[in-house]
């Protein structure tokens, strides 16, 4: 079944007023330049590289006097086809990204368990009469 026009646009506008990435709705993230959308989700792995340590190691002197990253990608490694979510310091290499990933920004923001906590009382195994 097709979407009407009006219930396509009420859907479009819900989508747009969900959060996104710090503090930005994802109707205002889609508005941004392409550039800008890639060095958002840099600020987000730059957290997990930070946590991981490769400012240590990091080429740029910036990102080792502030101990942090705090680098993005320049042109020259945008079209050396890096991956624009990551930082320099990931150097294009996937194990490197998976340690961003998994021991950096997965321990920071923990998901959860999605199952509420039920604390009723506890089963006795005899049942009510």
């Amino acid at each position: 079944m097709a979407l009407s026009e009006a219930e396509w646009k009420r859907r479009q506008e819900e989508e747009d007023a969900e959060p996104h990435y710090f503090g930005m709705t994802w109707g205002e993230f889609r508005r941004l330049p392409e550039r800008k959308q890639q060095e958002t989700r840099q600020r987000l792995s730059q957290l997990g590289a930070t946590h991981v340590g490769f400012w240590k190691d990091c080429t740029l002197g910036k990102c080792r006097r502030a101990r942090r990253c705090v680098g993005f990608l320049s042109e020259a490694q945008y079209k050396a086809g890096y991956n624009a979510a990551y930082p320099p310091c990931a150097r294009g290499e996937e194990p490197r990204r998976a340690k961003i990933y998994y021991d950096g920004i997965c321990r920071l923001f923990p998901e959860g368990d999605e199952q509420p906590k039920y604390d009723g009382r506890r089963q006795t195994g005899e049942e009510d009469e």
